[in-house]
Formats: C-alpha cells, sequence, structure tokens
C-alpha cells in the first residue's frame, strides 16, 4: 500500500504540531534513524476525528532525538528518562516520543517483558488493527502509511480485530478497550475477535484491581457511556467483573440526563455513583474490593450513595425548611445527592435534592469565624455553632445582609 497522508497530516494538525512533527522526522533522519507517527492518532486522521495526544515511535534512541530536537528549537521536552520516553507540549497537544519496543508476557495478566525492537514489532504489540498503523515521518517518505495487519481495511469495514488468538489471554484489559473502541467509532467486533473475546472472558480475572478501575474510569469518561455499558452487559463483561453487575435499562435515561448536570471529573464521579446505585451494600462492596477501591473519592461516593438510598434523610415530605434540608445533605457527596435526584421515586425527595443542589448546596455567611473573634467570640466551638445558626437563618431568610448577620451575631454571642 502506498497511501500518503502527508496532506491529511498538514490540513488537520496545527502548523506548530506539524512542523514539530516534520522537524523530528528530519533530525531522526541525520542520524540515520526512521521515525513514525503511530497509533490512535493515525487511525483518527484517517476518520477525521479530532486527536489531541499524539505518539511517535523511533527506531533507535528516544531521549537522544529529543536532545536533538531541543537543541535546534524553543520547544523543550519533558523527559522521562527512567522510561526513556520524552513529552513535548504544544497547547493542548501533548506530543510523546518512544523507542520502537518489542513485548513478551510470561503469563496472562502479567505486565509485559520489553525489549527494543522495530517498528513491525511495535505495531504487533498494540492492541487492535485499527491501532496498529504508523506513518513515516522519514523526509523523503514522508506521510508513507506503514500498515502490516491490515488496519486500514478494518477502518474500511468498521471493524475491531485483534492481532492474534491470545491477545485477550496476554492482558485481558483489552477485553474491556474492545468494547469502547467499537463504541466509541460507532464500529463492530469482528466476528473471530467477539468469539475469542467470550472465550476469554474469564481472563479478566488475572488483571489487578486498579487496572480495572482505571478501564472503567475510561468508559465513564467517553461522551456515552452508557451505549459502552449496554454492550459490556450483553457480552458478559459486567457479570465477570461482578456477578451483580448488569445493565441497567434506567441508565438509558439517567446518563443522558447527568450529563445536563455536571462536567468533568465531577462527571465521572456522577456516572460512577449510577453504576452502583442498583447495588446492596454487599454487592457494593464486593465490586469496590475487586475494583481495588480502599478509601478515596470512589469510596466515599459509594457509602454516601448507599446511605441517602437506604436512609433518605426524611426527605420524603413537603413542608422541610431550606435549612433542614441543608442540615440533612451538606455532610453528602454532590455525587450521592444528584444521582438520588435523577433516580428517586419520590416527587418530594426529588424537589428537596433539587432545592439543594440549585440553590442551598452554594449558600455561604458574609461573616466568618475571624469576624466573630473581633466581635468578641473567644475562640472555641461555639464560633462554630453560632456560624451554623448563621448560615441557617440566611438560608431561611432570616437574614439578607451582613448588617443582619452582625445584629443576630451579637444576640448569639450576648445570649
Amino acid at each position: 500500500m502506498n497511501e500518503n497522508l502527508a496532506d491529511l497530516i498538514s490540513q488537520k494538525l496545527p502548523q506548530p504540531v506539524f512542523r514539530l512533527i516534520q522537524g523530528a522526522g528530519r533530525a531522526a533522519a541525520v542520524s540515520s534513524q526512521d521515525l513514525y507517527l503511530v497509533g490512535g492518532v493515525v487511525r483518527d486522521l484517517l476518520l477525521g476525528r479530532p486527536s489531541s495526544d499524539i505518539d511517535m515511535m523511533i527506531e533507535g534512541n528516544a531521549l537522544q532525538l529529543a536532545a536533538t530536537m531541543s537543541s535546534k528549537s524553543d520547544k523543550k521536552p519533558i523527559l522521562h528518562k527512567r522510561f526513556g520516553t520524552a513529552t513535548f507540549k504544544i497547547g493542548d497537544y501533548r506530543i510523546d516520543l518512544a523507542t520502537c519496543r518489542s513485548e513478551s508476557y510470561t503469563y496472562p495478566g502479567a505486565l509485559p517483558t520489553v525489549k527494543s525492537g522495530n517498528i513491525k514489532q511495535d505495531l504487533f504489540r498494540r492492541d487492535f488493527t485499527i491501532n496498529a498503523l504508523a506513518v513515516c515521518l522519514k523526509p523523503g517518505r514522508f506521510g508513507r502509511l506503514i500498515d502490516y495487519y491490515g488496519g486500514r481495511q478494518d477502518i474500511e469495514n468498521k471493524l475491531v480485530r485483534i492481532l492474534h488468538a491470545k491477545s485477550f489471554q496476554d492482558d485481558a484489559t483489552r477485553i474491556m478497550r474492545a468494547v469502547r473502541y467499537e463504541q466509541r467509532l460507532g464500529f463492530k467486533l469482528e466476528p473471530v475477535t467477539l468469539k475469542t473475546l467470550g472465550r476469554d472472558l474469564n481472563m479478566l480475572d488475572t488483571i489487578s484491581g486498579d487496572r480495572l478501575r482505571h478501564e472503567i474510569i475510561l468508559w465513564l469518561g467517553e461522551a456515552q457511556p452508557e451505549k459502552i455499558l449496554k454492550r459490556a452487559g450483553q457480552l458478559g463483561i459486567l457479570s465477570s467483573l461482578n456477578t451483580s453487575l448488569a445493565w441497567d435499562p434506567l441508565w438509558k435515561k439517567t446518563f443522558p440526563t447527568a450529563r445536563k448536570l455536571s462536567k468533568g471529573t465531577q462527571l465521572t464521579q456522577l456516572y460512577f455513583a449510577l453504576l452502583i446505585y442498583s447495588l446492596d451494600k454487599k454487592q457494593c462492596d464486593t465490586l469496590l474490593k475487586r475494583l481495588g477501591v480502599d478509601g478515596g473519592e470512589f469510596s466515599e461516593i459509594a457509602a454516601d450513595t448507599l446511605k441517602l438510598k437506604y436512609n433518605p434523610e426524611g426527605l420524603d415530605k413537603s413542608g422541610l425548611k431550606p435549612s433542614e434540608i441543608y442540615a440533612r445533605l451538606s455532610r453528602y457527596s454532590k455525587a450521592a445527592i444528584q444521582v438520588h435526584a435523577l433516580c428517586s421515586s419520590s416527587l418530594h425527595v426529588r424537589r428537596n435534592l433539587k432545592l439543594f443542589l440549585d440553590k442551598l448546596a452554594t449558600e455561604k455567611t458574609y461573616l466568618n469565624g475571624k469576624d466573630l473573634m473581633q466581635m468578641g467570640m473567644p475562640e472555641g466551638r461555639k464560633v462554630g455553632l453560632i456560624l451554623a445558626r448563621l448560615l441557617a437563618a440566611r438560608i431561611d431568610g432570616e437574614v439578607r445582609t451582613r448588617a443582619d448577620e452582625m445584629r443576630l451575631a451579637r444576640k448569639l454571642i450576648n445570649g
């Protein structure tokens, strides 16, 4: 195949990024080394999709090339000497430079044994044919597509295909990546790959909790993770991660609604709360243990979600004062409150939660502890109690201005 992507690279990448890539190819050639653009960026260029993460692989010494590039440019890389890699950043673009390598696995689920290799070996170690594409950056051959494993045709046919029969056995996280790419790109699992995935589902047991959790977070970071979860449920991936985990038809409605409530990392947290909402405490604890969650934000979100689910803090009624709603909810994580606002069957609960999220959660007093001490309040526990009373009064509309707060504070201090 003699397809050349030089014009596509020039048109689709910002000129500063294009010039860095082109210059890197020239610098490598001076040392008689070949440099390639590889992986996802090549796939996305062919699909016309944006890609800000760019990988370059050299048949040679990546750190040496990075040093040469740094000496001839104002773009200074971040060196990762332990791994022999370098990273350039241009705006939102991250360009990683590494040495071509080959990999072998001593047993299923093991981290690979790595050694230097050529571009063909480097592409073979990748997960799917659509990610095993490269573009030569050498002057005179700049832009030439390198396709040893049929990835270009699989892109045309919209197929996700493994490179060899032991792919999922070597690294079962590829099972989770397979459905992520399939749903992100609107592709289908190639028939033999689909059959092999079903055969090797038990290989997920060889993967550490940290790595499984990382893949789930990547699922939840996609534009429409509910599509991935539905497919993962159909293929038995969810139940392989946890016997109680299954596709919940409610997610088809709640995930899109969630996107209107939150963004970025908070959205991932809300998706996680939706993921575990249907589980009971024992089931949730089993899942968290399998994912290596022991403390931290996901542990807190899970605990708060189940607490509110089984003890909704008396919110299932009308007529609660705003300060009462605040007092009952302020100690819970935002994601746990949001998931109940989405999923609760009680109209009163949803209304009270919505009031908290839309207004009460951001209420603050004009005065702080320092102000109270300047007014004669001794430092101690009572300062916090008075501030809590001032906040409740503000939430309920009993005080509206700083002067109102100061009058109430004086009464409380002297009372």
